[in-house]
């Protein structure tokens, strides 16, 4: 479970609407994207679509950054080290109540109902975080 200094690192951000996952290639470079995320029980959970870059990504390298929207003068910066697992047949988000709350309302504007998310998104990953820093 996450230190104390992760929890509330966590709790500050649960309510932002993205969070940058990086992740590195195959090449060995790094790769940042803008993902959804809740956070259940100290852990991020997201969800993917199975074959997309960041899944390939996490077969071959766990360790992840994660590094949460700012405010425009920069006084609230928080990036997270952690180490993801990848979950294909995992809950879905539609088993995520907190999830639901946070995103369903969007779903439409992407072209998706509960179940089109759930199966176009059907890859569940779940990040442990490990270090904090931040100011």
């Amino acid at each position: 479970m996450p230190d104390t200094e992760l929890r509330r690192a966590l709790a500050d951000h649960a309510g932002d609407m993205v969070v940058w996952l990086g992740t590195v290639t195959a090449a060995g470079r790094p790769t940042v994207r803008p993902v959804w995320f809740v956070v259940d029980d100290g852990r991020l959970v997201t969800f993917s679509a199975p074959r997309a870059a960041k899944v390939r990504h996490l077969a071959r390298n766990r360790h992840v950054v994660l590094s949460f929207p700012t405010d425009a003068h920069a006084r609230n910066v928080r990036v997270i080290d952690g180490t993801a697992e990848v979950d294909a047949d995992g809950p879905r988000a539609s088993a995520m109540p907190g999830f639901l709350d946070k995103y369903e309302h969007l779903y439409a504007g992407l072209g998706y109902d509960r179940a089109g998310f759930d199966a176009a998104l059907s890859t569940r990953i779940t990040i442990t975080p490990t270090r904090t820093w931040g100011w």
